[in-house]
Protein backbone atom coordinates (compact mmCIF):
# COMPACT_ATOMS: atom_id res chain seq x y z
CA UNK A 1 0.00 0.00 0.00
CA UNK A 2 1.30 3.13 -1.01
CA UNK A 3 1.88 5.88 1.93
CA UNK A 4 0.40 9.25 0.83
CA UNK A 5 1.30 12.29 2.76
CA UNK A 6 -1.88 14.37 3.50
CA UNK A 7 -0.73 17.19 1.45
CA UNK A 8 -0.92 15.24 -1.83
CA UNK A 9 -3.91 13.22 -0.57
CA UNK A 10 -6.62 15.51 -2.12
CA UNK A 11 -4.94 15.90 -5.21
CA UNK A 12 -4.55 12.11 -5.64
CA UNK A 13 -7.99 11.88 -4.72
CA UNK A 14 -9.00 14.65 -7.41
CA UNK A 15 -6.27 14.48 -10.21
CA UNK A 16 -8.24 11.00 -11.85
CA UNK A 17 -11.46 12.76 -12.09
CA UNK A 18 -10.42 15.68 -13.37
CA UNK A 19 -8.31 14.18 -16.10
CA UNK A 20 -11.74 12.10 -17.28
CA UNK A 21 -13.74 15.47 -16.84
CA UNK A 22 -11.65 17.08 -19.13
CA UNK A 23 -11.33 14.06 -21.84
CA UNK A 24 -15.29 13.35 -21.23
CA UNK A 25 -15.73 16.71 -22.52
CA UNK A 26 -12.94 17.53 -25.31
CA UNK A 27 -13.22 14.00 -26.78
CA UNK A 28 -17.62 13.43 -26.77
CA UNK A 29 -20.35 15.71 -27.88
CA UNK A 30 -21.92 17.56 -24.59
CA UNK A 31 -25.25 14.69 -24.94
CA UNK A 32 -28.12 15.48 -22.03
CA UNK A 33 -26.63 12.01 -20.30
CA UNK A 34 -23.07 13.45 -20.54
CA UNK A 35 -24.09 17.04 -18.64
CA UNK A 36 -26.66 15.40 -16.28
CA UNK A 37 -23.91 12.67 -15.32
CA UNK A 38 -21.08 15.37 -14.39
CA UNK A 39 -23.75 18.53 -13.56
CA UNK A 40 -24.78 15.84 -10.69
CA UNK A 41 -21.70 14.13 -9.48
CA UNK A 42 -20.97 15.07 -6.05
CA UNK A 43 -17.20 14.59 -6.85
CA UNK A 44 -16.72 17.64 -8.86
CA UNK A 45 -17.24 19.93 -6.17
CA UNK A 46 -14.01 18.04 -5.01
CA UNK A 47 -12.36 19.05 -7.98
CA UNK A 48 -13.36 22.54 -8.59
CA UNK A 49 -11.45 23.11 -5.75
CA UNK A 50 -8.46 22.90 -7.33
CA UNK A 51 -8.86 25.58 -9.57
CA UNK A 52 -10.92 28.54 -10.38
CA UNK A 53 -11.71 26.98 -14.10
CA UNK A 54 -13.45 24.17 -11.91
CA UNK A 55 -15.46 26.83 -10.30
CA UNK A 56 -16.30 28.30 -13.53
CA UNK A 57 -17.76 24.72 -14.14
CA UNK A 58 -19.40 23.45 -11.20
CA UNK A 59 -21.53 26.76 -11.30
CA UNK A 60 -22.48 26.86 -14.89
CA UNK A 61 -23.23 22.65 -14.95
CA UNK A 62 -24.59 22.22 -11.07
CA UNK A 63 -26.99 25.69 -11.88
CA UNK A 64 -29.37 24.22 -14.65
CA UNK A 65 -32.63 23.46 -14.01
CA UNK A 66 -33.78 20.28 -15.64
CA UNK A 67 -35.58 21.25 -17.88
CA UNK A 68 -33.37 24.01 -18.99
CA UNK A 69 -30.78 21.09 -20.18
CA UNK A 70 -32.14 19.94 -23.55
CA UNK A 71 -31.99 23.32 -25.03
CA UNK A 72 -28.04 24.08 -23.37
CA UNK A 73 -26.88 20.52 -24.65
CA UNK A 74 -28.24 21.48 -28.31
CA UNK A 75 -26.26 24.60 -27.87
CA UNK A 76 -23.36 23.30 -26.77
CA UNK A 77 -23.25 20.70 -29.69
CA UNK A 78 -23.61 23.02 -31.85
CA UNK A 79 -20.18 24.39 -30.69
CA UNK A 80 -18.23 21.27 -29.87
CA UNK A 81 -19.00 20.42 -33.82
CA UNK A 82 -17.84 24.14 -35.01
CA UNK A 83 -14.57 23.45 -32.60
CA UNK A 84 -13.56 20.06 -32.32
CA UNK A 85 -14.51 19.29 -35.92
CA UNK A 86 -10.75 19.21 -37.04
CA UNK A 87 -10.77 21.80 -39.71
CA UNK A 88 -14.15 23.39 -38.55
CA UNK A 89 -12.16 27.07 -37.40
CA UNK A 90 -8.85 28.23 -38.97
CA UNK A 91 -7.38 28.90 -36.32
CA UNK A 92 -7.98 26.18 -33.74
CA UNK A 93 -7.41 22.45 -34.11
CA UNK A 94 -7.31 20.09 -30.99
CA UNK A 95 -4.00 18.59 -31.97
CA UNK A 96 -0.43 18.45 -30.73
CA UNK A 97 1.17 18.64 -34.25
CA UNK A 98 -0.79 21.45 -35.55
CA UNK A 99 -0.05 23.77 -32.52
CA UNK A 100 3.90 22.32 -32.79
CA UNK A 101 4.16 22.30 -36.83
CA UNK A 102 4.79 18.78 -36.79
CA UNK A 103 3.79 16.59 -39.70
CA UNK A 104 2.00 13.83 -40.01
CA UNK A 105 4.35 11.30 -39.20
CA UNK A 106 3.98 13.04 -35.52
CA UNK A 107 1.17 10.48 -34.32
CA UNK A 108 3.47 7.54 -34.91
CA UNK A 109 5.81 8.92 -32.72
CA UNK A 110 3.11 9.31 -29.93
CA UNK A 111 1.14 6.29 -30.41
CA UNK A 112 4.62 4.87 -29.15
CA UNK A 113 4.81 6.78 -26.10
CA UNK A 114 1.22 4.79 -25.85
CA UNK A 115 2.57 1.78 -26.66
CA UNK A 116 5.94 1.76 -24.28
CA UNK A 117 3.51 2.22 -21.39
CA UNK A 118 1.16 -0.65 -22.74
CA UNK A 119 -1.74 1.34 -23.47
CA UNK A 120 -3.90 0.97 -26.63
CA UNK A 121 -6.70 3.02 -26.84
CA UNK A 122 -10.06 2.22 -28.67
CA UNK A 123 -11.15 5.55 -30.55
CA UNK A 124 -14.77 4.73 -31.50
CA UNK A 125 -14.75 8.47 -33.54
CA UNK A 126 -11.20 8.14 -35.37
CA UNK A 127 -9.43 10.84 -33.23
CA UNK A 128 -5.63 11.18 -34.18
CA UNK A 129 -3.16 10.00 -31.09
CA UNK A 130 -2.39 13.50 -30.67
CA UNK A 131 -5.76 14.81 -30.16
CA UNK A 132 -6.11 16.89 -27.16
CA UNK A 133 -8.93 14.33 -25.54
CA UNK A 134 -6.71 11.33 -26.30
CA UNK A 135 -3.55 12.54 -24.15
CA UNK A 136 -5.99 13.58 -21.70
CA UNK A 137 -7.09 10.10 -21.22
CA UNK A 138 -3.80 8.75 -21.65
CA UNK A 139 -3.10 10.39 -18.10
CA UNK A 140 -5.90 9.56 -16.99
CA UNK A 141 -5.09 5.87 -17.10
CA UNK A 142 -1.83 6.03 -16.17
CA UNK A 143 -3.65 7.55 -13.06
CA UNK A 144 -5.50 4.88 -12.43
CA UNK A 145 -2.87 1.76 -12.92
CA UNK A 146 -0.29 3.78 -10.70
CA UNK A 147 -2.83 3.84 -7.13
CA UNK A 148 -4.68 0.59 -7.90
CA UNK A 149 -2.29 -1.53 -9.83
CA UNK A 150 1.02 -0.89 -8.39
CA UNK A 151 2.50 -3.82 -6.75
CA UNK A 152 5.56 -1.47 -4.84
CA UNK A 153 6.45 1.92 -4.62
CA UNK A 154 8.98 1.70 -7.66
CA UNK A 155 5.95 0.67 -9.97
CA UNK A 156 4.41 3.47 -8.45
CA UNK A 157 7.42 5.96 -9.52
CA UNK A 158 7.48 4.32 -12.68
CA UNK A 159 4.22 5.50 -13.73
CA UNK A 160 4.54 8.80 -11.74
CA UNK A 161 7.89 9.54 -14.05
CA UNK A 162 6.10 8.38 -17.17
CA UNK A 163 2.88 10.94 -16.39
CA UNK A 164 5.93 13.51 -15.28
CA UNK A 165 7.66 13.22 -18.81
CA UNK A 166 4.28 13.47 -20.77
CA UNK A 167 3.63 16.33 -18.99
CA UNK A 168 6.73 18.48 -19.48
CA UNK A 169 7.58 16.49 -23.45
CA UNK A 170 4.05 16.98 -24.93
CA UNK A 171 1.13 18.23 -22.84
CA UNK A 172 2.54 21.45 -21.42
CA UNK A 173 3.95 22.26 -24.94
CA UNK A 174 0.59 22.56 -26.29
CA UNK A 175 -1.85 23.50 -23.90
CA UNK A 176 -0.92 26.91 -23.51
CA UNK A 177 -1.13 28.02 -27.29
CA UNK A 178 -4.68 25.50 -27.46
CA UNK A 179 -6.53 26.97 -24.33
CA UNK A 180 -5.09 30.71 -25.56
CA UNK A 181 -7.02 29.96 -29.17
CA UNK A 182 -9.94 28.04 -27.64
CA UNK A 183 -10.57 31.56 -25.14
CA UNK A 184 -10.45 33.67 -28.15
CA UNK A 185 -12.63 31.24 -30.37
CA UNK A 186 -15.54 30.65 -28.11
CA UNK A 187 -18.31 32.49 -25.74
CA UNK A 188 -19.41 29.18 -24.77
CA UNK A 189 -19.63 29.14 -20.80
CA UNK A 190 -18.83 25.20 -20.86
CA UNK A 191 -15.82 25.28 -23.31
CA UNK A 192 -14.31 28.61 -21.45
CA UNK A 193 -14.45 26.73 -18.30
CA UNK A 194 -12.68 23.69 -19.17
CA UNK A 195 -10.06 25.95 -21.12
CA UNK A 196 -9.53 28.08 -17.91
CA UNK A 197 -9.87 24.73 -16.22
CA UNK A 198 -6.84 22.94 -18.45
CA UNK A 199 -4.74 25.64 -18.32
CA UNK A 200 -4.52 25.98 -14.18
CA UNK A 201 -4.30 22.17 -13.49
CA UNK A 202 -1.79 20.81 -15.94
CA UNK A 203 1.22 23.41 -14.12
CA UNK A 204 -0.37 22.50 -10.59
CA UNK A 205 -0.32 18.67 -11.66
CA UNK A 206 3.38 18.54 -12.75
CA UNK A 207 4.23 20.56 -9.47
CA UNK A 208 2.53 18.12 -7.19
CA UNK A 209 3.62 14.77 -9.23
CA UNK A 210 7.38 16.51 -8.64
CA UNK A 211 6.72 17.12 -5.09
CA UNK A 212 5.00 13.45 -4.71
CA UNK A 213 7.77 11.49 -6.08
CA UNK A 214 10.51 13.71 -4.06
CA UNK A 215 8.65 12.51 -0.70
CA UNK A 216 8.09 8.78 -2.21
CA UNK A 217 12.35 9.16 -2.96
CA UNK A 218 13.10 10.44 0.47
CA UNK A 219 11.09 7.76 2.00
CA UNK A 220 12.48 4.61 0.45
CA UNK A 221 16.06 6.54 1.40
CA UNK A 222 15.00 6.76 4.84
Amino acid sequence: TLTVPEAFSRWLESRGLIYQLLTDFFGRRPTLSLVAQWSRNTHIGVAAEMTEGGRELKRYLCSQEPQNLPLICEQENKEYKRLMSEGAVNTFVPREAAHLGRTKDFCNEISDVYASAGIVFNKCNGEADDHIAIELEFMAVLHERMLYNSFSVRSAMDLLEIQEAFLEEHLLRWTPQFCERLNAATESPLYLGLSHMLEEFLPQDLQMLRGWKASLESGVTA
